[in-house]
């Protein structure tokens, strides 16, 4: 197989900014890091994203959804705690047991896969998220080795503290030293006392979930694509499926190799921008599945250069409110033959 060596589209991992979001996080809560890696670390790429997390002191477990997800960090040769977020099925058992993965048991039915097993796991309470999570259940086992729960709306500071308040009573029936969670990468902001970790994956990233965050992050991540072709076209002339856009001047045209199945929502098509030398170029006509087109006006870019998607000062979660989304989204979007590096 000829490897190509030139891709035209790439996704690069800062490791220093990655580290730094890592150590900031750390400091602020006070507390160690269960590192969220579900989804391919959201889309960044889990191969290239864990190798960096696991030489951190400051991170002591990884989550991820699945026990398929676990099984990769396992193979990966990650010897920390794995958590598996979404519980276990009966035919989920041999894969824990096999890979010591600590599956999160918020159903009677994920009691009853774990049967008299000797594997250790977390309990998840439901404080007001009303997805997973036991409501009023106690549940005493001496296999627990955690408890947690997930805040559904951290932006909104009276609700959390409900939250919190229930979690609070809830983990007062559980004996000391054991892990307790509920602070996500928007619920560090409260500093719960109660709590030993923080659970976290978008500020890993520097992507910041809320306005006025107090953490110091840096953004960790830059999206790229090359130019495939430029021309100049006269006005009147129509752009991409549908003819969603004409041309209102004489312009000069740009295709850029990334569409809707590498990542870039169809919903930008003519309201996002890309960025070309720090300047924001609108994108004109309909995204397609492999190619975007965007207006240069009076710029001379070439063939070959490259138009930035995120990065350079953009975020994803920037790009997410033009879309009218969340960063998490476009984060997830972004497909496998995107190249990813570690830079």
């Amino acid at each position: 197989m000829v490897a190509v060596n030139s891709p035209r589209s790439v996704l690069q991992i800062n490791r220093e900014a990655i580290v730094h979001n890592v150590k900031e996080i750390s400091k602020f809560s006070g507390k160690r890091i269960i590192a969220v890696v579900k989804s391919d670390a959201y889309g960044m790429g889990v191969r290239f994203v864990v190798p960096i997390l696991n030489e951190l002191p400051e991170v002591e477990a990884f989550a991820v959804a699945c026990p398929e997800e676990g099984v990769v960090l396992r193979e990966m040769g990650v010897r920390k705690e794995v958590l598996v977020l979404g519980g276990v099925l009966p035919e989920d058992m041999g894969a824990v047991k096999e890979y010591d993965l600590t599956p999160v048991v918020s159903d009677i039915e994920h009691m009853r896969a774990i049967g008299n097993d000797p594997v250790r796991f977390h309990i998840k309470y439901d404080t007001g998220m009303g997805r997973l999570g036991f409501v009023e259940e106690t549940v005493e086992d001496p296999r627990i080795t955690g408890v947690m729960s997930h805040l559904s709306t951290p932006g909104d500071r009276e609700f959390s503290l409900v939250q919190i308040k229930r979690f609070s009573s809830i983990v007062g029936r559980y004996p000391k030293g054991i892990k307790v969670h509920m602070e996500s990468s928007a619920g560090v902001i409260y500093r719960i006392p109660f709590t030993t970790h923080v659970r976290v994956g978008l500020a890993l990233y520097g992507e910041k979930p809320l306005k006025d965050y107090p953490l110091d992050l840096r953004p960790a991540i830059t999206l790229k694509a090359r130019i495939i072709s430029v021309k100049d076209l006269p006005p009147g002339f129509p752009i991409s499926y549908g003819r969603t856009y004409v041309t209102k001047r004489r312009t000069r045209i740009g295709v850029v190799a990334f569409g809707y199945a590498d990542g870039l929502m169809k919903v930008l098509s003519n309201r996002g921008t890309l960025l070309y030398r720090g300047r924001e170029v609108p994108i004109v006509g309909n995204i397609t599945m492999d190619m975007t087109v965007v207006e240069f006006g009076d710029l001379r870019p070439r063939v070959g250069e490259w138009v930035t998607v995120v990065g350079e000062g953009r975020t994803f979660g920037d790009l997410a409110r033009v879309a009218g989304t969340i960063p998490y989204e476009l984060m997830c979007n972004v497909s496998a033959r995107v190249h990813r590096e570690v830079i």
